[in-house]
């Protein structure tokens, strides 16, 4: 008896397949609703690998790529660490190796959605760098670590900055299916694979943070090490063809920095914000409140309270707590007039208001 032949698919796909939104995590849908199989005779996917790859390549993947890299960068500044924002100038791939349908994989970050470095990669990417520029063992294994020691230098995963554009690629080898008795050779048809890959002009966040052993000179010389490494070497796979070739991107180091400053200046505000309104009374807080939310916001603060107050908004100690506000705001002001030097004293606005509040105080 033959036994049944399971569709490689969750059972809910048979019923249609979920539709993919923009700000889901676009590696799951990847690697999990790949619905392209065909039975020929046994499930495959054929000519349909390029279909499903070219599913992720109509929107760019990552919504949170901005906020993630703030907080990356406070990490590694915080830990007095530094940070260094790389851009690749060719296409970028990484995690090929990965099982996938389509037969090449992908690496994705876990939360994010979007490619990656792990800095596990990056690490490994500085230290054969170090070896092939024939940089003595004992200095790179004390810096980046050997068999039983850390290092004195700790790689964070290197994060793209923005959401990323993906796009489809081919590679076409000649010389697959060869043995001893067929050897390879360029009359063999190629057999075109398509993979995955990031498009070129994709900033990159690295972060390097220091141990407590680490000396002075240690973070400049890793630094440089991967400067080196990304403009020569490249990362992720397929380098030795081109692929994942950075340079050192200042422009955008600046505008993060900057992004930074201010983020921590309006986080700042905020909490002496909170500190001054936690010691107010609730009649100040609603003051703050109204003040806060007036729509002509070059109205006078001054004129604002004493408009509310004929209004009727406060009665009784209420109504006085708010004059008492208003007299103060006012000699702030500079409005304070319980004697008008005009001829009309009826035409004096700032007279008639200090009057008028004096009235109210004496309620």
């Amino acid at each position: 008896m033959d036994r049944p032949l399971y569709r490689p698919l969750y059972r809910i796909l048979d019923e249609g397949a979920p539709r993919r939104v923009q700000q889901g995590h676009a590696g799951l849908w990847f690697d999990k609703f790949c619905d392209k199989w065909q039975v020929r005779p046994q499930w495959e996917m054929g000519q349909n690998k390029l279909k499903w790859i070219v599913e992720l390549t109509k929107e760019k993947v990552g919504g949170s790529c901005r906020e993630n890299a703030h907080r990356l960068m406070r990490l590694a500044q915080a830990a007095g660490g530094c940070a260094q924002i790389f851009t690749t100038e060719s296409r970028f791939v990484t995690g090929l190796g990965r099982s996938h349908p389509v037969e090449n994989g992908f690496a994705w970050h876990p939360t994010m959605g979007t490619p990656f470095l792990p800095g596990s990669s990056v690490k490994g990417l500085v230290r054969a760098w170090a070896e092939a520029e024939q940089v003595p063992s004992p200095t790179y294994e004390g810096l980046l670590g050997s068999a039983g020691s850390v290092g004195r230098v700790l790689f964070l995963d290197a994060i793209p900055m923005e959401p990323v554009s993906l796009e489809a690629d081919v590679m076409t080898p000649h010389f697959g299916g060869w043995d001893e008795d067929n050897p390879p050779g360029d009359w063999r048809s190629p057999k075109p694979i398509p993979f995955l890959v990031a498009a070129a002009g994709t900033p990159f966040l690295f972060c390097l943070v220091p141990t407590p052993t680490t000396e002075d000179d240690d973070l400049a010389v890793v630094s440089r090490w991967l400067h080196e490494a990304l403009a020569w070497a490249g990362a992720g796979a397929k380098t030795a063809v081109g692929y994942g070739r950075m340079k050192r991107d200042e422009a955008r180091e600046g505008d993060l920095r900057h992004e930074l400053k201010e983020r921590e200046a309006r986080v700042r505000r905020q909490r002496e914000k909170e500190g001054r309104l936690a010691a107010m009374t609730p009649l100040e807080r609603e003051i703050d409140q109204i003040l806060t939310s007036r729509d002509d916001k070059g109205a006078p603060s001054s004129t604002v309270i004493f408009q509310e107050i004929e209004r009727g908004r406060w009665k009784g100690d209420d109504k006085k707590a708010a004059a008492r506000w208003l007299e103060t705001m006012m000699k702030e002001e500079k409005k304070w007039r319980p004697k008008s030097q005009k001829k009309r004293p009826e035409k004096d606005t700032a007279h008639q208001r200090t009057l008028r509040i004096q009235e109210w105080l004496n309620e």
